[in-house]
């Protein structure tokens, strides 16, 4: 069994089907991103959640934003965490996310933090635009609904909501860093959490 194999559900190593995820990345808009639900195999992402539960999150709030964060999971001793950052930043997966997305990644280099929003949590309009990042990347590890807020919304050019993705457990999003990637995280509007890895892949 490969690497991509142990951690990635069949489906999404079916090479007709990762040609069709390629075409939708970028085909996407307002600018190029996916939505892969059930993305890793539900044996190890059902440890990574416990995991990342007892990690310290440290509140942040400003003008632009209010919600908790861990820091770097480079500096994890989790050894679940540790893995999970071992198989994102891998040769294996950032040569398959480079293929799906048409963007040359470097392995390794990557940014991986835990993030927590609660009840009136949010994150206004920014498109992370910042030396090196390539590909945001959000690993849901909460299921919440429309009307519980928390959707992350993606913003065409006249700031109108042009697509939006409603957190779900175990599903792997993605988009391109760029001037068009005006994106939000809605605020939360009820008693839940939304828990998730979040980070950027780097170029070369």
């Amino acid at each position: 069994m490969t690497l991509l194999q142990e951690w990635i559900s069949p489906q999404y190593l079916q090479l007709k089907k990762i040609e069709k995820f390629r075409s939708a990345f970028l085909g996407h808009t307002p600018f190029p991103y996916l939505e892969l639900k059930g993305f890793f195999r539900k044996q190890k992402i059902m440890k990574v959640l416990p995991a990342l539960r007892k990690e310290m999150f440290i509140r942040k709030e400003a003008d632009l934003f209010q919600f908790s964060q861990t820091q770097d999971l480079v500096s994890t001793k989790s050894k679940i965490l540790q893995k999970f950052r071992s198989f994102l930043s891998s040769p294996e997966l950032v040569t398959y996310l480079s293929n799906l997305t048409n963007t040359n990644l470097k392995a390794k280099e990557i940014d991986m933090s835990g993030t927590l929003y609660q009840d009136t949590d949010f994150l206004l309009c920014h498109d992370d635009r910042l030396e090196g990042r390539k590909i945001a990347y959000f690993v849901y590890l909460s299921t919440l609904d429309r009307k519980d807020g928390g959707r992350l919304l993606l913003y065409d050019q006249l700031e109108k909501v042009a697509a939006s993705i409603i957190p779900t457990f175990n599903t792997f999003a993605f988009f391109a860093v760029s001037a068009k990637s005006l994106h939000v995280v809605e605020e939360m509007v009820r008693p839940k959490q939304r828990l998730a890895i979040s980070g950027w892949f780097h170029d070369q």
